[in-house]
Formats: C-alpha cells, sequence, structure tokens
C-alpha cells in the first residue's frame, strides 16, 4: 500500500468512528420469532415474553404478533406460574406492563380465564380483563354454597 493511500485511510478513520457513534438501527422489517426475557433481582427468569413476530415501536413498546408470556415464579425452581396467551399484544418492557386489545386467555394450575382488552403488570402478577370475561376455576371448592 502506497503511503499516499495510508494517509487517506488514517483521515477517514476518524469520521467512519463519529459516524458509527451517532448512527442509530432502525428498521421497518419485523424481528421473527421474537424472545425477551426478564429477570428477578436475584437472577431468576421471572418473565418470557415470545412471539411469531415483533416490531420495536420504540424505546418502551415492542408490538408482538402471537403473544406467549410465560411468567415464573421468580425462584430457583424457574417454575411457570402462569402463561398468558394472545393474538396481538404491546410490551412495555420498562415498565414490565403487557397490553393487548384482542383475545387472551391466561392458564394456571387453578383456573383458566379469558376475555378482550386486557393489562398484565409483572410487578404486581396481576392480570386485568375488561370486556367479555370467562373464568373457569379448576380448584375445588368446599361448602361453597352453605
Amino acid at each position: 500500500m502506497s503511503t499516499l493511500a495510508k494517509r487517506i485511510l488514517l483521515s477517514l478513520l476518524p469520521a467512519a468512528a463519529a459516524l458509527a457513534a451517532n448512527t442509530q438501527i432502525s428498521t421497518d422489517k419485523p424481528i421473527l420469532n421474537f424472545r425477551l426475557p426478564a429477570f428477578s433481582p436475584e437472577g431468576y427468569r421471572a418473565w418470557l415474553v415470545r412471539g411469531s413476530e415483533a416490531r420495536y415501536i420504540g424505546e418502551n413498546q415492542i408490538d408482538i404478533k402471537e403473544l406467549t408470556l410465560s411468567v415464573f415464579s421468580g425462584r430457583a425452581d424457574e417454575k411457570v406460574d402462569t402463561l398468558i396467551l394472545s393474538p396481538a399484544a404491546v410490551v412495555h418492557p420498562a415498565d414490565a406492563v403487557v397490553t393487548g386489545p384482542s383475545r387472551i386467555r391466561v392458564i394456571n394450575d387453578q383456573f383458566e380465564a379469558s376475555g378482550t382488552e386486557w393489562h398484565y403488570a409483572q410487578k404486581d402478577k396481576k392480570v386485568s380483563i375488561a370486556k367479555n370475561v370467562r373464568v373457569t376455576f379448576q380448584a375445588e371448592f368446599k361448602d361453597f354454597l352453605k
């Protein structure tokens, strides 16, 4: 390589580094087979968001198609406590919140619930369903009507 070529290359390096430092990645194409885990302060799995397709909308919004949200115990056993399924959802990772206008199906050992217009907050491990709610209990109610 000639001395002139070396000088030109060296003079372009600072400009390339400055350009790379200010570059933001954005895409109009979806992320396929999306996965986003979250962990407890102790380092155990808290939840795992999965979707067939995800679109990064902004710093705290990811739109998901075919959501499967696994909510874990947050302990060393990493047991799945609850499974949440929905054809479409919006994940707010910084707030640990998932919402959706369409159908939801919530499954755990004690019950199964479904409905529309829902909200899940990981902090409280609470699901709110606003419309068309249906709940089926798996637990036994002894002397419930007495």
